[in-house]
């Protein structure tokens, strides 16, 4: 791995008495595409949560191109350059595609890509002039991928990027973060694993709010105590 643009160190987070993550480690490279999977309850979501400021960690640091982001509103983290896609959809139904992206680019003096550009690369140039709350569902999770990557992200977090999402739509999804790969550090949280398959990068396997396994999922797909847990036998 190429040096870490976010680490998060001995990440744990209490509800009460319930421990819903205990102990996280986790690292991102510079430009690296990683994903993040594991069963209902794992944790996936709390962890996201922490490390985008969203939820404050009981116990543990998370830091972002060698600097503390810990407890830092969510605002804040973003100007740093952290971008999040929510696993539901949150797009401005009443503003054409072309506007979502408009709006999402506004003040952004990091912008990478034109609205053309970024239309044409989550194929919706076809669709420009619709109003985005028109669209399939599908279409409506590539849009805000595309308003989070307008901003021009040192580092994109999806959570669930793919739900409800058809076979060929998940596929598209899966080219899409390839093409991306390199320009800055993305880390997805799917469940599909026809998906995660697809970008064949590293990965972290939540279980039970600890931290199972982690590296390339060609090595994760093939353990033997990840597919007892999570993944099923062939």
């Amino acid at each position: 791995m190429s040096q870490a643009l976010l680490k998060a160190s001995g990440i744990g987070v209490r509800f009460g008495g319930l421990k819903a993550l205990d102990g996280i480690d986790y690292a991102v490279g510079e430009r690296e595409l990683s994903c993040i999977i594991g069963p209902n309850g794992a944790g996936k979501s709390t962890f996201l949560n922490v490390l985008t400021g969203t939820l404050r960690p009981s116990q543990g640091s998370v830091l972002f191109a060698g600097t503390s982001i810990t407890g830092l509103g969510l605002n804040r983290i973003a100007r740093l350059g952290v971008a999040r896609k929510f696993q539901i959809p949150s797009v401005f139904p009443s503003l054409s595609v072309e506007e979502n992206l408009d709006v999402a680019r506004w003040g952004t003096a990091s912008a990478a890509r034109s609205t053309k550009e970024l239309l044409e690369l989550v194929q919706l140039d076809r669709v420009a002039g619709k109003l985005a709350g028109e669209l399939a569902h599908g279409q409506k999770q590539w849009l805000e991928i595309g308003m989070a990557i307008a901003i021009g992200p040192k580092l994109l977090l999806l959570d669930e990027p793919t739900a409800g999402m058809t076979p060929q739509e998940t596929l598209a999804t899966a080219e899409l973060l390839l093409r991306l790969k390199g320009e800055f550090s993305i880390v997805a949280v799917e469940h599909d694993i026809r998906f995660v398959r697809a970008l064949d990068c590293e990965t972290l396997v939540l279980h039970q709010g600890r931290k199972l396994r982690s590296g390339p999922f060609r090595e994760i797909e093939a353990d033997e105590t990840v597919r007892n847990v999570y993944l099923g036998r062939r």
